[in-house]
């Protein structure tokens, strides 16, 4: 008797945990329909002064005009792009005498870690177009090098701390630079990692295990009555 309450018990749990996943996956998926809604909607809103921007920035397309500072270039590692490690580039900005992180795209690492690529120089004057967007923060297994030299290849976009190795405040998003600008290396970025059909997907995973766990538990039950 006492083994088949435990069992009631345990089955019960388990399907009521399984649910709750795939309700989690739907409200995932619910949320990145918006995320994907709005930033198709504040694309359509240009920003081309950064004296005027609006209260929320993110996902606004933007265009400046300013220089880029090559002496201060910033990696952002483990960036894979059709199974090759890379980086990602990010220059500062520097336009209306303020002063923003750029991506300008991926960029393939040498075979050997200790050797960085050669990077582009973007030099004069130019006209950038992209998206603003919140700096990247992937997981960190450790902390970066306090190697203080330049480029500098960082596992997180920490603008706080960059800030400080600039000397120069940062503005609180960063640049997705344009696939279609000429500066423009290999775009790998994405706004949305994970679309929301992969959280359906998951979510009808869950459920249909869900009901798998209760159909067993409901044969192993009848099994045990007729015992």
């Amino acid at each position: 008797m006492m083994r088949t309450i435990a069992f009631i018990v345990f089955s019960i749990a388990a399907v009521s945990l399984l649910l709750k996943l795939s309700w989690w996956q739907l409200s995932r998926a619910d949320e990145k329909k918006q995320l994907q809604s709005q930033i198709q909607e504040r694309q359509q809103i240009p920003v081309v002064d950064l004296a005027r921007l609006p209260i929320d920035p993110l996902w606004h397309s933007i265009t400046l005009e300013g220089e880029f500072d090559n002496q201060h270039p910033i990696l952002l590692d483990n960036q894979l792009y059709r199974g090759r490690p890379g980086y990602h580039l990010y220059l500062p900005f520097i336009s209306q005498q303020q002063q923003v992180l750029v991506n300008v795209g991926w960029i393939a690492a040498s075979p050997y870690r200790e050797i960085l690529p050669v990077l582009p120089q973007l030099n004069g004057r130019k006209v950038i177009s992209g998206v603003i967007a919140p700096a990247q923060q992937l997981l960190q297994f450790k902390p970066d090098s306090r190697d203080e030299s330049w480029p500098f290849r960082v596992q997180n976009i920490e603008l706080d701390r960059l800030s400080q190795r600039l000397q120069q405040p940062l503005l609180p998003w960063v640049i997705q630079i344009s696939a279609s600008s000429p500066m423009a290396l290999t775009q790998t970025w994405q706004p949305v990692v994970m679309g929301p059909k992969k959280h359906y997907g998951y979510a009808m995973q869950w459920f249909l295990l869900a009901i798998a766990v209760a159909v067993i538990s409901l044969l192993w039950l009848r099994r045990e009555r007729i015992v």
